[in-house]
């Protein structure tokens, strides 16, 4: 009986979470209430409540389910970041742009996540989320660009904070407009190239200065 019970509950979160990613989906999250969540997934208000605290603990929730087998894959530090840290970061950040093109929960979270959320009154706890969320990727690139260049991979002016930097501001930058028009470019595609692009500057010396001649 109690692993039914234990099933049962999974089963009415699940719910909860299919309604609350629909309704935020189609109202933005300030737009949804909590309680046309419950009626949506077909259960009481003291059932939504025993799950969820309130709407930013249910909205962290949906974004968890759908993204968190994908950021600990991304964000977090493996045994593999030391042997080849440029040939890693590359890998991790293609592999972003691959999933995000193709799978439909992670593109809908996004979408939700980008364009269906204001930083209001009781909704002011999703900003942490964001925010902790971009200093975890922060970390990581920052570390294996450290690992790149320790290992003699990146050119010499090259600085590591920086430089996560701005390969954080490219990938977002790259879903952030393709979540505006999925048909104005294929993401996977020129994503890819856009970051392997990025990623051979860091390995090449700046030109020489108008009018400096190279030594031969």
């Amino acid at each position: 009986m109690a692993r039914r019970t234990k099933q049962e509950a999974l089963l009415t979160r699940d719910a909860l979470l299919d309604a609350a990613e629909r309704a935020f989906e189609s109202r933005g999250v300030a737009g949804t209430s909590l309680q046309a969540v419950a009626v949506a997934a077909g259960v009481t208000r003291g059932a939504l409540y025993w799950h969820f605290r309130d709407k930013v603990d249910l909205f962290n929730a949906m974004m968890d389910r759908a993204i968190l087998p994908f950021e600990q894959h991304w964000l977090v530090t493996s045994p593999d970041d030391a042997s080849a840290p440029l040939t890693r970061l590359r890998d991790v950040l293609h592999d972003i742009l691959r999933q995000t093109a193709t799978d439909a929960r992670l593109q809908r979270a996004l979408a939700i996540s980008r364009q269906k959320v204001e930083y209001v009154d009781a909704l002011s706890g999703i900003r942490q989320r964001h925010l902790r969320v971009r200093e975890q990727a922060l970390r990581r690139f920052e570390r294996l660009l450290r690992a790149a260049g320790a290992a003699g991979q990146l050119a010499a002016e090259v600085r590591p904070k920086s430089a996560a930097r701005a390969v954080h501001a490219l990938v977002d930058g790259l879903i952030g407009n393709w979540m505006l028009d999925r048909k104005a470019f294929d993401l996977n595609r020129l994503g890819r190239a856009a970051v392997d692009h990025l990623l051979a500057g860091l390995t090449c010396h700046a030109p020489a200065a108008p009018g400096r001649r190279r030594s031969r």
